[in-house]
């Protein structure tokens, strides 16, 4: 299936995500009876089977619902810290832990192994969004999921470019070589893939429920297996998990108002700052070098706070409040001039609008044997904890830059939108808000658009973007391609006449469906 399509013919559903079996999984489940959210959850699922080691049933995210009320709430499941009724000698150094350098970008350096890994949310936070909004039930949701995983799939070129990458992640241990690796080699785009144990996983999941995953034997067998490897993920951990529903961090802009995930996490509250500073101007009346050098201030200031400014969850409400306000965004207006994730996005005819981003960081490179369960490496990220290797305490949620984000004007009607892609997660939702909001594209056009990055000396750009000055950056860097660098934009919009518009960002091998 094409990354972008059009249908000519009336509909009552779209969907983007970020594989095309994950679009068609969605698509599917609203056939059979289920709603945007249903079909968003079994989106979820399936991109965990198909985009390997993006998202997992072994991490967890965020997931931003507009209701038919319009009622706009965020359901947070992302990974905790774990480690309840452990010593002190088993945090940080205590846990040793393996540092991998992956030749990503200019070089990311993971922490990777047992000490890595987080208190998984995606379980609970699937459950959570079915009980409150859907109309079916878990196992009608990830049957799907279940089927690509026992039936196999054609890994797609984002994967396998992964792959590469993460191959010394990938061959850490024998149980993830034997789900990642053929022939003494890391699997390769087109390839057919199998997850057989994931599929009886996530069928007893489905017919069991979260509490299996979270107090029954399988939640004993990941806490066993991570505490074995050096981790902290303790079976008290597991029970205690929570979902938080919160609300969204909402500004106005232009006629319309954009929700987006608050605090603790700080990738809405960039956003949400960037789009306040560039408020300021009449972007489409700007000379092209003009409206770079506006945007591009725009993202290196509000990274540039994010960086300095968020370290603890409790705090980060205050941090918020500070920075969205007037005399702070003023300030930044006169400076002007002077780990691995996936999104899903879901609308449907009844009104409800549904955007979903999920990760595992980078991943541990841990398996857990006999289930198919790959595990996250949140406590392993840098820009995730920003205090430091282990230095939450459990059950308090890292720091994310994932940002689910739902726009509603009269003019625009609703769009459900957002990206993986660490800190170019806020940066490629803005320029596609803008390129609808500001600048007129259709949500096609918005998504396809060449993007431009900036932050902190750093100024990266794909081939056609808008021209800038260079001459204020120390480092540059030129994309001849559209780059999965620069996030992968999934988006759905319910126009105000009713209709549907999808697009899947071809950056990364994302898909579309319509029903």
């Amino acid at each position: 299936m094409p990354a972008m399509e059009t249908y000519g013919t009336p509909h009552a559903f779209a969907a983007a995500a970020g594989t095309p079996y994950a679009a068609e999984a969605a698509a599917e489940v609203y056939r059979s009876g289920g709603n945007a959210v249903d079909a968003a959850v079994a989106a979820a699922a399936a991109v965990g089977v198909t985009e390997p080691l993006m998202s997992s049933i072994g991490g967890g995210g965020f997931a931003l619902v507009r209701t038919p009320r319009g009622e706009v709430e965020v359901v947070d499941f992302f990974d905790v810290m774990p480690g309840k009724g452990l010593p002190p000698s088993a945090f940080g150094a205590g846990g040793n832990p393996h540092t991998i350098l992956l030749d990503y970008g200019a070089g990311v350096s993971s922490i990777v192994g047992g000490p890595s890994v987080a208190v998984p949310g995606s379980v609970r936070g699937w459950e959570e969004l079915l009980r409150r909004h859907g109309r079916l039930g878990l196992e009608e949701v990830l049957a799907p999921a279940v089927r690509l995983a026992r039936e196999g799939f054609r890994l797609c070129r984002t994967s396998a470019l992964w792959f590469r990458v993460a191959r010394e992640v990938l061959a850490l241990t024998e149980e993830t070589r034997q789900n990642f690796y053929k022939d003494g080699r890391v699997y390769e785009e087109g390839e057919e893939m199998r997850f057989p144990e994931l599929a009886d996983t996530l069928e007893a999941i489905g017919r069991e429920g979260a509490d299996l995953f979270y107090e029954g034997w399988l939640g004993q067998k990941i806490s066993a297996y991570v505490r074995e490897m050096g981790g902290l993920v303790t079976e008290r951990d597991l029970a205690e998990y929570r979902p938080e529903i919160r609300r969204p961090l909402s500004v106005g802009y232009r006629d319309g108002e954009v929700h987006t995930n608050g605090p603790p996490s700080a990738g809405g509250a960039t956003l949400a700052q960037m789009l306040l500073i560039v408020a300021g101007y009449d972007l489409p009346s700007l000379p092209e070098e003009e409206y770079v050098r506006v945007v591009a201030g725009a993202m290196r200031l509000a990274l540039l706070d994010r960086e300095e400014s968020y370290a603890d969850g409790p705090r980060n409400a205050e941090v918020v409040e500070r920075l969205l306000g007037e005399e702070h965004i003023a300030s930044q207006r006169r400076r002007l001039f002077g780990p691995h994730t996936t999104h899903l996005s879901c609308a449907d005819a009844e009104g409800y609008a549904v955007a979903i981003t999920a990760s595992m960081g980078y991943g541990s490179g841990l398996v857990v044997p006999g289930t198919g369960i790959p595990l996250n490496n949140v406590l392993g990220e840098p820009e995730l904890n920003p205090k430091g290797f282990h230095a939450l305490a459990p059950g308090e949620r890292p720091v994310s830059s994932m940002s689910p984000t739902i726009v509603c004007s009269a003019e625009e009607g609703v769009i459900a939108l957002g990206s993986p892609g660490a800190t170019r997660i806020p940066t490629a939702i803005l320029q596609t808000i803008l390129n609808v909001v500001d600048l007129g594209m259709p949500l096609e056009g918005a998504v396809l658009a060449p993007r431009f990055h900036a932050e902190d000396g750093l100024f990266a750009y794909e081939a056609g973007a808008r021209a800038a000055d260079l001459g204020p950056y120390e480092r540059v860097l030129v994309y001849d391609e559209p780059s999965m660098y620069f996030g992968g934009v999934n988006a759905v919009r319910r126009t105000p006449q009713g209709t549907f518009e999808a697009a899947a960002d071809p950056r990364r091998s994302g898909g579309a469906a319509y029903a």
